[in-house]
């Protein structure tokens, strides 16, 4: 767990942002405030000490580069007045949030606190603390700039936590080069070990098998004496339904088909996913004999079948996900329209087609499990969850437990936690999945 802390200080992330400050003045259009509109800056130090006062109804623009996802989140500090302010965090990904903070100055620095959001979530960059807090420097040109920040921060690239894997970026098919793993051996190698197949999230759209969220999974997997494969896979912007999901069922075919070179036990393969990654990883481990395998044939003679799933806060049933949020009293989204990231992953609107949208539901498939199926389950999400409907993982449980036996099945909903939120990571919670785990994979 050497890493474990270092994650609950940074928020983690599935969006894994890397910072890199930029000037405003460089970047392309973000919207309806430039650094030369926001305000008069000429009482403000170039050298970037701007006294408390004199930043009142200013707005200043922050060029945050997201390495894994490949865009920069334009955040934009307005001073609202003496001791408050606004963030506003444009995100492609998860959509735009405001957030109220009140501020202190001190050394030329601005320490600005996150009160609340308008979507009950914290951000999930690495220049807050984890109790909401950025330090921070304004200058003249518009811009803002977080301490820590003029040299960057360590971008992911083939390991997680900075750790480099036991073996890394390993090709489990030969379609595309998305299609690969990173695979961590815990210390004791002796004896075949359980495996964990952790799928990561990013709206079918974005993310890597390094990305920060999943970090503490793979410490705290590698120390209960798992190995851990962490997986890419394609995307939607290069290949749609069932694209995604064959690659995951391809990659448990592989870690099968090589069980004795990993050190693995074939027979307690356990698949773990968050958000997008959790949906392919419950479609994995309930459709092992589905045709689903779209164009990889890698390993075909072998099985996907695992013996436990892991689900945070993933979708689900996408058809239903617009009625759920209005159900929530959210009424500004669109999962049946074509901007989605779900209709992205299936290749049209949701709400287009519904027969086309429910060849994406586990329940479609219901009638093609094994006589012999089984499995345990561990379902989680968050009741302050705006981004996925929390009701989405209700439902699967409910369902689930029909299927598998409710002695099988773990669901809870964690107080207060939102989507992605590190309240999923901390040691205390790890600790009751691998419980439950082990008592599993006995």
């Amino acid at each position: 767990m050497r890493r474990f802390y270092l994650f609950l200080l940074v928020s983690a992330f599935c969006v894994s942002m890397s910072a890199c400050g930029k000037q405003a003045a460089e970047s392309a259009d973000i919207g309806e405030v430039s650094p030369t509109e926001s305000a008069d800056m000429t009482e403000a130090s170039p050298t970037g000490g701007a006294e408390s006062t004199d930043v009142i109804g200013n707005t200043y623009i922050y060029e945050e580069k997201n390495e894994a996802f490949g865009f920069t989140t334009a955040w934009q500090l307005t001073f609202t007045g003496e001791g408050e302010c606004t963030l506003f965090e444009p995100n492609e990904m998860m959509g735009d949030t405001t957030y109220t903070c009140s501020y202190t100055f001190a050394d030329d620095r601005y320490t600005v606190t996150i009160r609340e959001s308008d979507t009950g979530s914290m951000p999930l960059s690495p220049m807050f603390d984890a109790d909401g807090t950025c330090v921070c420097s304004v200058s003249w040109d518009g811009t803002f700039l977080p301490v820590g920040a003029e040299t960057g921060s360590a971008a992911p690239g083939g390991s997680a936590g900075g750790e480099s894997a036991d073996y890394e970026s390993v090709a489990y098919a030969d379609d595309s080069e998305s299609q690969v793993m990173d695979i961590y051996l815990p210390e004791d190698t002796e004896g075949a070990k359980p495996v964990i197949v952790l799928v990561h999230g990013g709206g079918f759209k974005f993310g890597s098998q390094t990305m920060e969220i999943i970090w503490p999974v793979i410490e705290a997997g590698t120390g209960a004496g798992y190995v851990v494969a962490s997986v890419d896979y394609r995307k939607s912007t290069e290949a749609v339904f069932p694209a995604a999901l064959s690659d995951v069922k391809a990659a448990v075919r592989y870690l099968r088909a090589n069980a004795a070179e990993y050190g693995i036990d074939a027979e307690r393969i356990v698949i773990w996913g968050e958000s997008a990654g959790a949906y392919l990883s419950l479609m994995t481990a309930l459709t092992p004999e589905a045709d689903l395998n779209g164009d990889v044939t890698e390993n075909s003679e072998q099985s996907s079948r695992v013996a436990a799933l892991v689900d945070f806060y993933g979708p689900v049933e996408f058809y239903t996900m617009d009625e759920e949020y209005v159900s929530m009293g959210i009424t500004d989204t669109a999962t049946s329209s074509g901007d989605s990231f779900e209709s992205a992953f299936l290749g049209q609107p949701i709400g287009a087609d519904k027969e086309a949208a429910y060849t994406t539901w586990w329940g479609t498939y219901l009638d093609q499990l094994p006589a012999d199926f089984s499995l345990h389950a561990w379902v989680q999400a968050g009741d302050s969850d705006v981004r996925v409907p929390y009701t989405q993982s209700e439902n699967f449980a409910g369902k689930l437990a029909e299927v598998i036996g409710e002695e099988n099945l773990r669901f809870s909903l964690i107080e207060g936690a939102g989507h992605e939120d590190p309240l999923f990571y901390t040691e205390e919670n790890l600790a009751q999945v691998f419980a439950f785990l082990k008592e599993s994979l006995q």
